[in-house]
């Protein structure tokens, strides 16, 4: 028996990460402090492990012993910033969404790669290619999260290398593989409100900032309809063109942000993406059970990409009219709060 569980405990890791499974034996003669040979035996079986080595592996590799010991119905989930050593920041939050990319860097074909995003707001990966949204964004997880007092929104470069290099990365690997988006015709409101309440607490520093931000938000929406036109997995023409993007629309469901994740090797849920709720869980069980009830949501959705021109239209109608509605109330506000 401990034989059995000590190689499904590293079947695990090694599966966990695949793309660097070289460093996997280097990493356990590490950290138990071993030799090549003895840590073999541990990987294999031949040696059991202590108590103490289970908890310093699993530790370092992220691994819920729950996978290991308990039936499939346990389901555990891990919480990135729980448990941090260090209080949030900007640099850990990018951290950890690099950290959650790398299973998807693998340009091997034979990993079969593929990803479903249910956005109850616009899929995230959508705003880090728009400056202002972004910038905008991250002073309200700031304030939310990090600082305290007045919140103060305004342009930064403090994050610009970074935040370009972090958006390369999205384009080149979150639309490196086939995607399934399921959109809303409500997702980019909770966005407004956000804006409209920072008008009225006047948490915009400058004005010029808030006219950009609207200029953005127009730029995003026409760059929404290219996207759903062409049915192409692309962002700033970053992505192969042969990657298909399918998107769908329902407004049954969107509950959450949920993001699945496979390939050969994983299976991995998002859910959410912000403090608290950003939880992610590798239960294949959960996977599976979140991924058919995907399935049936989009059976009862109106495909809105590439052919699907008669729902997409009406879908952008709809989303142009509540930009139009959402810029005069701007207006109105700047007037009242500004001027």
């Amino acid at each position: 028996m401990q034989e059995i569980y000590q190689k499904k405990f590293f079947d695990i890791i090694s599966k966990r990460y695949a793309s660097r499974s070289s460093s996997i034996l280097h990493d356990v003669m590490e950290i138990l402090n071993i030799r090549k040979g003895a840590a073999y035996k541990r990987m294999n079986g031949e040696t059991a492990m202590t108590l103490e080595e289970v908890v310093k592996l699993s530790h370092h590799f992220e691994i819920s012993l729950d996978a290991i010991f308990r039936s499939d119905k346990y389901i555990s989930f891990f919480h990135p910033f729980i448990g941090s050593q260090r209080k949030g920041t900007t640099e850990e939050f990018f951290e950890q969404f690099t950290h959650f990319l790398t299973p998807l860097k693998s340009n091997d074909p034979a990993e079969e790669k593929s990803l479903a995003y249910l956005a109850n707001e616009i899929p995230i990966f959508y705003y880090f290619s728009h400056r202002y949204i972004f910038n905008f964004l991250l002073a309200v997880w700031g304030h939310l999260h990090w600082e305290d007092g007045q919140i103060s929104i305004t342009d930064h470069n403090d994050y610009d290398a970074e935040i370009e290099h972090f958006r390369k990365e999205i384009a080149t690997y979150y639309y490196g593989h086939p995607v399934t988006e399921i959109w809303n015709s409500n997702m980019l409101n909770n966005l407004y409100q956000q804006i409209i309440f920072c008008i009225t607490i006047r948490g915009f520093k400058d004005q010029s900032f808030v006219s950009r931000l609207i200029t953005d938000i127009e730029k995003l929406i026409n760059h929404l309809r290219e996207v759903a036109i062409s049915g192409v997995a692309a962002i700033d023409n970053a992505g192969r063109d042969d990657i298909e993007l399918k998107i769908y629309l329902n407004d049954f469901g969107n509950y959450l942000n949920l993001v699945l994740y496979k390939s050969k090797y994983i299976r991995t849920s998002f859910i959410g993406y912000d403090y608290p709720q950003f939880i992610v869980s590798h239960n294949k069980q959960f996977y599976d059970f979140s991924m058919d009830w995907i399935n049936k949501i989009k059976k009862r959705s109106a495909l809105i990409s590439s052919e699907g021109y008669q729902y997409r239209e009406l879908f952008f109608i709809k989303m142009e009219n509540d930009f139009k509605y959402f810029k005069e109330r701007v207006d109105k506000l700047m007037g009242i709060y500004y001027n």
